[in-house]
Protein backbone atom coordinates (compact mmCIF):
# COMPACT_ATOMS: atom_id res chain seq x y z
CA UNK A 1 0.00 0.00 0.00
CA UNK A 2 2.65 2.35 0.72
CA UNK A 3 4.46 1.47 -2.34
CA UNK A 4 1.60 3.17 -4.98
CA UNK A 5 2.15 6.70 -4.15
CA UNK A 6 5.76 6.42 -4.73
CA UNK A 7 5.04 4.95 -7.88
CA UNK A 8 2.54 7.04 -8.78
CA UNK A 9 4.90 10.32 -7.87
CA UNK A 10 7.22 8.60 -10.29
CA UNK A 11 5.12 8.61 -13.17
CA UNK A 12 4.18 5.09 -12.75
CA UNK A 13 0.88 4.95 -12.86
CA UNK A 14 -0.46 1.44 -13.96
CA UNK A 15 2.14 -0.25 -10.91
CA UNK A 16 0.79 2.12 -8.69
CA UNK A 17 -2.57 1.31 -9.38
CA UNK A 18 -2.15 -2.14 -9.84
CA UNK A 19 -0.20 -1.67 -5.98
CA UNK A 20 -3.59 -0.40 -4.54
CA UNK A 21 -5.33 -3.29 -6.23
CA UNK A 22 -3.35 -5.95 -4.30
CA UNK A 23 -3.66 -4.18 -1.05
CA UNK A 24 -7.51 -3.68 -1.66
CA UNK A 25 -7.31 -7.24 -2.72
CA UNK A 26 -5.88 -8.35 1.01
CA UNK A 27 -7.99 -6.23 2.79
CA UNK A 28 -10.81 -8.05 1.25
CA UNK A 29 -9.16 -11.65 1.77
CA UNK A 30 -8.78 -11.10 5.29
CA UNK A 31 -12.33 -9.67 5.91
CA UNK A 32 -10.85 -6.50 6.70
CA UNK A 33 -13.01 -3.11 6.19
CA UNK A 34 -14.72 -3.17 3.41
CA UNK A 35 -15.22 0.58 3.12
CA UNK A 36 -11.43 0.82 2.70
CA UNK A 37 -10.76 -1.89 0.35
CA UNK A 38 -13.67 -0.14 -1.94
CA UNK A 39 -11.84 3.17 -1.38
CA UNK A 40 -8.64 1.59 -2.57
CA UNK A 41 -10.03 -0.09 -5.75
CA UNK A 42 -11.84 3.23 -6.51
CA UNK A 43 -8.23 5.36 -6.48
CA UNK A 44 -6.84 3.33 -8.31
CA UNK A 45 -9.61 3.32 -10.97
CA UNK A 46 -8.90 6.55 -11.36
CA UNK A 47 -5.07 5.86 -11.94
CA UNK A 48 -5.92 3.72 -14.29
CA UNK A 49 -8.23 6.05 -15.98
CA UNK A 50 -5.55 8.64 -15.85
CA UNK A 51 -3.40 6.39 -18.10
CA UNK A 52 -6.28 6.04 -20.63
CA UNK A 53 -7.06 1.99 -19.41
CA UNK A 54 -10.63 2.67 -19.51
CA UNK A 55 -11.70 -1.00 -19.59
CA UNK A 56 -9.17 -1.86 -16.35
CA UNK A 57 -10.89 1.03 -14.65
CA UNK A 58 -14.53 0.26 -15.42
CA UNK A 59 -13.55 -3.50 -13.97
CA UNK A 60 -12.18 -1.79 -10.88
CA UNK A 61 -14.72 0.23 -9.88
CA UNK A 62 -16.92 -3.12 -10.09
CA UNK A 63 -14.77 -4.72 -7.96
CA UNK A 64 -15.53 -1.73 -5.39
CA UNK A 65 -19.03 -1.98 -5.55
CA UNK A 66 -18.92 -5.59 -5.04
CA UNK A 67 -16.63 -4.85 -1.51
CA UNK A 68 -19.20 -2.92 -0.16
CA UNK A 69 -22.51 -4.69 -1.72
CA UNK A 70 -23.46 -6.05 1.58
CA UNK A 71 -21.96 -3.18 3.88
CA UNK A 72 -23.59 -0.36 2.14
CA UNK A 73 -25.53 -0.42 -0.88
CA UNK A 74 -25.86 2.73 -1.30
CA UNK A 75 -21.76 3.60 -1.89
CA UNK A 76 -22.15 -0.02 -3.98
CA UNK A 77 -24.61 1.95 -5.81
CA UNK A 78 -22.63 4.85 -6.73
CA UNK A 79 -19.54 2.62 -7.39
CA UNK A 80 -21.27 0.90 -9.74
CA UNK A 81 -22.65 3.51 -11.16
CA UNK A 82 -19.38 5.19 -11.91
CA UNK A 83 -18.16 2.17 -13.40
CA UNK A 84 -20.43 2.91 -16.02
CA UNK A 85 -19.94 6.41 -16.96
CA UNK A 86 -15.91 5.68 -17.30
CA UNK A 87 -16.80 4.23 -20.67
CA UNK A 88 -16.76 6.98 -24.05
CA UNK A 89 -19.71 7.01 -25.72
CA UNK A 90 -18.32 5.47 -29.31
CA UNK A 91 -18.50 6.77 -32.47
CA UNK A 92 -20.98 5.47 -35.15
CA UNK A 93 -19.93 2.25 -36.77
CA UNK A 94 -17.67 0.99 -33.67
CA UNK A 95 -19.42 -1.87 -31.22
CA UNK A 96 -19.64 -0.97 -27.53
CA UNK A 97 -16.79 -2.32 -25.28
CA UNK A 98 -18.57 -2.68 -21.77
CA UNK A 99 -20.81 -5.28 -21.96
CA UNK A 100 -19.36 -7.70 -19.03
CA UNK A 101 -19.11 -4.12 -16.88
CA UNK A 102 -23.29 -3.41 -17.86
CA UNK A 103 -24.36 -6.81 -16.98
CA UNK A 104 -22.00 -7.28 -13.95
CA UNK A 105 -23.07 -3.59 -12.81
CA UNK A 106 -26.93 -4.59 -13.46
CA UNK A 107 -27.10 -7.43 -11.71
CA UNK A 108 -25.57 -5.82 -8.73
CA UNK A 109 -28.03 -2.69 -8.40
CA UNK A 110 -31.15 -4.93 -8.99
CA UNK A 111 -29.99 -7.43 -6.31
CA UNK A 112 -29.42 -4.66 -3.92
CA UNK A 113 -32.97 -3.17 -4.62
CA UNK A 114 -31.46 -0.09 -6.06
CA UNK A 115 -34.06 0.38 -8.89
CA UNK A 116 -33.85 3.56 -10.18
CA UNK A 117 -30.00 3.52 -10.54
CA UNK A 118 -30.34 0.48 -12.41
CA UNK A 119 -32.72 2.21 -14.71
CA UNK A 120 -30.10 4.40 -14.93
CA UNK A 121 -27.63 2.31 -15.69
CA UNK A 122 -29.97 1.30 -18.93
CA UNK A 123 -30.51 4.57 -19.74
CA UNK A 124 -26.40 5.04 -19.99
CA UNK A 125 -26.10 1.38 -22.07
CA UNK A 126 -28.60 2.58 -24.88
CA UNK A 127 -26.37 5.94 -25.19
CA UNK A 128 -23.44 3.31 -25.43
CA UNK A 129 -25.54 1.06 -28.02
CA UNK A 130 -25.90 4.23 -30.39
CA UNK A 131 -23.77 2.32 -33.05
CA UNK A 132 -26.82 3.11 -36.39
CA UNK A 133 -30.09 5.18 -36.02
CA UNK A 134 -31.79 3.31 -38.43
CA UNK A 135 -31.37 -0.26 -37.09
CA UNK A 136 -31.73 -2.15 -33.43
CA UNK A 137 -31.25 -5.04 -32.12
CA UNK A 138 -32.50 -7.52 -29.41
CA UNK A 139 -30.15 -5.47 -26.64
CA UNK A 140 -31.92 -2.38 -27.16
CA UNK A 141 -35.37 -4.14 -27.38
CA UNK A 142 -34.54 -6.01 -24.29
CA UNK A 143 -33.00 -2.91 -22.35
CA UNK A 144 -36.43 -0.97 -22.89
CA UNK A 145 -38.76 -3.92 -21.71
CA UNK A 146 -35.84 -3.99 -18.86
CA UNK A 147 -36.96 -0.86 -17.90
CA UNK A 148 -40.30 -1.25 -17.82
CA UNK A 149 -39.90 -4.19 -15.07
CA UNK A 150 -37.95 -2.09 -13.04
CA UNK A 151 -40.40 0.73 -12.79
CA UNK A 152 -43.06 -2.42 -11.66
CA UNK A 153 -40.94 -3.76 -9.12
CA UNK A 154 -40.52 -0.03 -7.70
CA UNK A 155 -44.46 0.03 -7.69
CA UNK A 156 -44.33 2.68 -10.18
CA UNK A 157 -47.21 2.39 -12.63
CA UNK A 158 -46.90 5.92 -13.58
CA UNK A 159 -43.65 5.79 -14.85
CA UNK A 160 -43.73 2.19 -16.01
CA UNK A 161 -46.88 3.50 -18.69
CA UNK A 162 -44.58 6.26 -19.73
CA UNK A 163 -41.88 4.32 -20.21
CA UNK A 164 -43.79 1.71 -22.29
CA UNK A 165 -44.90 4.56 -24.18
CA UNK A 166 -42.03 6.07 -24.84
CA UNK A 167 -40.62 2.58 -25.97
CA UNK A 168 -43.39 2.55 -28.60
CA UNK A 169 -43.13 5.54 -30.21
CA UNK A 170 -39.09 6.00 -30.34
CA UNK A 171 -37.75 2.35 -30.74
CA UNK A 172 -38.25 0.97 -34.39
CA UNK A 173 -39.99 -2.24 -35.00
CA UNK A 174 -40.64 -2.65 -31.22
CA UNK A 175 -44.17 -4.11 -31.76
CA UNK A 176 -42.87 -6.57 -34.14
CA UNK A 177 -40.62 -7.85 -31.08
CA UNK A 178 -41.54 -10.93 -29.03
CA UNK A 179 -40.99 -8.32 -26.09
CA UNK A 180 -43.21 -5.78 -27.64
CA UNK A 181 -46.10 -7.88 -27.92
CA UNK A 182 -45.70 -9.48 -24.47
CA UNK A 183 -45.95 -4.96 -23.19
CA UNK A 184 -49.07 -4.71 -25.39
CA UNK A 185 -50.59 -7.55 -23.64
CA UNK A 186 -49.33 -6.20 -19.91
CA UNK A 187 -51.15 -3.07 -21.04
CA UNK A 188 -54.14 -4.43 -22.42
CA UNK A 189 -54.31 -6.37 -18.98
CA UNK A 190 -53.96 -3.60 -16.58
CA UNK A 191 -56.54 -1.02 -18.63
CA UNK A 192 -59.02 -4.04 -18.22
CA UNK A 193 -57.69 -4.56 -14.26
CA UNK A 194 -57.41 -7.94 -15.54
CA UNK A 195 -55.25 -9.26 -12.67
CA UNK A 196 -54.90 -13.30 -13.03
CA UNK A 197 -53.55 -12.20 -17.06
CA UNK A 198 -50.92 -9.60 -15.95
CA UNK A 199 -49.74 -12.28 -13.44
CA UNK A 200 -49.30 -14.91 -15.91
CA UNK A 201 -47.45 -12.21 -18.31
CA UNK A 202 -44.94 -11.40 -15.50
CA UNK A 203 -44.03 -15.21 -15.77
CA UNK A 204 -43.98 -15.90 -19.31
CA UNK A 205 -41.17 -16.96 -21.67
CA UNK A 206 -40.65 -13.38 -23.16
CA UNK A 207 -39.64 -12.19 -19.36
CA UNK A 208 -37.49 -15.08 -19.26
CA UNK A 209 -35.84 -14.34 -21.90
CA UNK A 210 -34.21 -11.00 -20.29
CA UNK A 211 -31.52 -10.57 -18.35
CA UNK A 212 -31.51 -13.34 -15.50
CA UNK A 213 -31.84 -10.65 -12.24
CA UNK A 214 -34.48 -8.49 -14.35
CA UNK A 215 -36.57 -12.23 -15.20
CA UNK A 216 -36.42 -12.68 -11.55
CA UNK A 217 -38.17 -9.28 -10.04
CA UNK A 218 -40.45 -10.32 -13.53
CA UNK A 219 -41.74 -13.01 -11.94
CA UNK A 220 -41.94 -12.06 -8.37
CA UNK A 221 -44.59 -9.18 -9.55
CA UNK A 222 -48.05 -10.11 -8.78
CA UNK A 223 -51.11 -7.97 -8.25
CA UNK A 224 -54.54 -8.74 -7.13
CA UNK A 225 -57.96 -6.48 -6.85
CA UNK A 226 -57.35 -5.22 -3.81
CA UNK A 227 -53.42 -4.23 -4.49
CA UNK A 228 -54.46 -2.97 -7.66
CA UNK A 229 -55.89 -0.24 -6.31
CA UNK A 230 -53.75 0.07 -3.61
CA UNK A 231 -50.81 0.39 -5.51
CA UNK A 232 -52.04 3.58 -7.55
CA UNK A 233 -52.70 1.72 -10.53
CA UNK A 234 -54.26 3.87 -13.39
CA UNK A 235 -56.97 2.15 -15.33
CA UNK A 236 -57.70 5.37 -17.24
CA UNK A 237 -53.90 6.06 -17.75
CA UNK A 238 -53.24 2.15 -19.18
CA UNK A 239 -56.76 2.27 -21.26
CA UNK A 240 -55.33 5.80 -23.11
CA UNK A 241 -51.67 3.92 -23.51
CA UNK A 242 -53.26 0.65 -24.94
CA UNK A 243 -55.41 3.20 -27.75
CA UNK A 244 -51.95 4.80 -28.16
CA UNK A 245 -49.83 1.82 -28.99
CA UNK A 246 -53.05 0.34 -31.01
CA UNK A 247 -52.85 3.86 -33.08
CA UNK A 248 -48.84 2.63 -33.79
CA UNK A 249 -48.94 -0.69 -34.38
CA UNK A 250 -52.92 -1.82 -35.32
CA UNK A 251 -54.79 -3.92 -33.11
CA UNK A 252 -53.78 -7.13 -31.63
CA UNK A 253 -55.35 -10.34 -32.91
CA UNK A 254 -55.29 -13.17 -30.15
CA UNK A 255 -55.73 -17.17 -30.71
CA UNK A 256 -58.67 -18.35 -28.12
CA UNK A 257 -55.88 -19.15 -25.38
CA UNK A 258 -55.07 -15.33 -25.62
CA UNK A 259 -51.46 -15.63 -27.76
CA UNK A 260 -50.67 -12.94 -29.70
CA UNK A 261 -50.98 -14.36 -33.56
CA UNK A 262 -51.01 -11.17 -35.54
CA UNK A 263 -51.59 -7.28 -35.49
CA UNK A 264 -54.23 -6.49 -37.39
CA UNK A 265 -54.19 -3.86 -39.66
CA UNK A 266 -50.34 -3.61 -39.71
CA UNK A 267 -47.41 -5.70 -41.97
CA UNK A 268 -45.97 -6.54 -39.04
CA UNK A 269 -45.19 -10.14 -39.08
CA UNK A 270 -44.27 -12.62 -36.27
CA UNK A 271 -40.40 -12.47 -35.48
CA UNK A 272 -38.42 -14.50 -32.92
CA UNK A 273 -35.99 -13.30 -30.50
CA UNK A 274 -32.90 -14.74 -32.63
CA UNK A 275 -33.81 -13.11 -35.73
CA UNK A 276 -32.92 -9.79 -34.29
CA UNK A 277 -29.73 -9.79 -33.63
CA UNK A 278 -28.88 -6.82 -36.09
CA UNK A 279 -26.33 -3.78 -35.16
CA UNK A 280 -28.05 -1.30 -33.49
CA UNK A 281 -28.35 2.56 -31.99
CA UNK A 282 -30.53 4.55 -30.03
CA UNK A 283 -28.94 8.04 -31.93
CA UNK A 284 -31.86 10.80 -31.12
CA UNK A 285 -34.00 8.96 -28.59
CA UNK A 286 -35.42 11.07 -25.23
CA UNK A 287 -34.13 7.70 -22.60
CA UNK A 288 -35.80 10.22 -19.99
Amino acid sequence: LYLAPASYKQGRLLKGAQELDTAAMTIVNLDGDAKLAGSLYEKSAEWYLEKTSVDRAGRTLVKAAKCVEKTDTKIAARFALKAMKVYPIPNKGRRVQNMDTYNTVLGLLIRTKNFQEADECIVIQLKHLNVDPNEYNRYIYKAWSARAVLALSDSNFDRCAKIIGQTFEQVTAYGETPWGKCMRKLVNALAHAKTDTFNAIMKGPEFKALDNQVARLARKIELDSKSYEQKGVSKVQYEALNDKITEICGALEVDEEGRVVAQKGSSQQQIKSEDLDLTGGVEGLDLT
